[in-house]
């Protein structure tokens, strides 16, 4: 993985995707456009703030589920820088701190993700999260049965000290928030204060569920 990404910085600027040269080393704007993303991404507040690149549907869900089950390190760094250019500059280095997996041992996209956000934007990535115990997937759960789900599942191992640090959660998919709701109230509690939340994707709010979390 290093020397690819050495190699990458050696070479001609491309699309991280395609592969074809470009001015800067994010995705092209032909496959910006093939996979319907937009430059400015997603924004929104609830159930905290949170970034994404674009909505989970059509092509860039695809490219998603491809990329969850063959990770590509140089795409991965790629679509860092854009979700990087998505946040608020604070002037500070941010925590950066992963989702942690349903199971442990194990490196999901969101810990990817989260090494290559603390890597290009020369901010910190702590472990500071951890799960108590094992939970159900979320995928099929209506909202009382998430919320349920999720009680006291995760635990935050490294309490914040000294001069408060900005803290940025990273995860792949936002669906409902409860997961990153859960998070936030740990992290919260060993004294941090969140700046929000960074996704690859956000899933269309589906306007007529009710049991719908925006």
């Amino acid at each position: 993985m290093l020397s690819g990404l050495l190699q990458d910085l050696l070479l001609q600027p491309c699309c991280p995707r395609c592969r074809r040269p470009a001015g800067q080393r994010s995705l092209c704007l032909p496959c910006r456009r093939q996979l319907l993303l937009d430059a400015d991404g997603l924004q929104g507040q609830l159930p905290l703030p949170w970034w994404s690149l674009g909505p989970y549907q059509g092509a860039w869900r695809q490219e998603l589920l491809k990329l969850k089950r063959h990770p590509e390190p140089q795409l991965v760094e790629g679509l860092a820088r854009q979700l990087l250019a998505l946040l608020p500059d604070l002037g500070v280095p941010l925590l950066i701190v992963a989702i942690p997996p349903r199971r442990r041992g194990r490196r999901d996209l969101p810990q990817t993700l989260a090494r290559a956000l603390a890597r290009q934007g020369g901010h910190r990535l702590v472990a500071a999260l951890d799960r108590r115990r094992a939970c159900l997937g979320q995928h099929h759960l209506n909202r009382q049965q998430r919320l349920t789900n999720l009680q006291q599942v995760f635990q935050c191992l490294q309490p914040a000290a000294g001069e408060l640090q900005p803290l940025l959660l990273v995860d792949d998919i936002l669906t409902t928030g409860s997961t990153a709701a859960a998070a936030m109230a740990c992290l919260e509690s060993g004294g941090h204060g969140l700046l929000g939340l960074a996704c690859l994707a956000r899933t269309p709010r589906r306007e007529n569920a009710a049991d719908a979390m925006t």
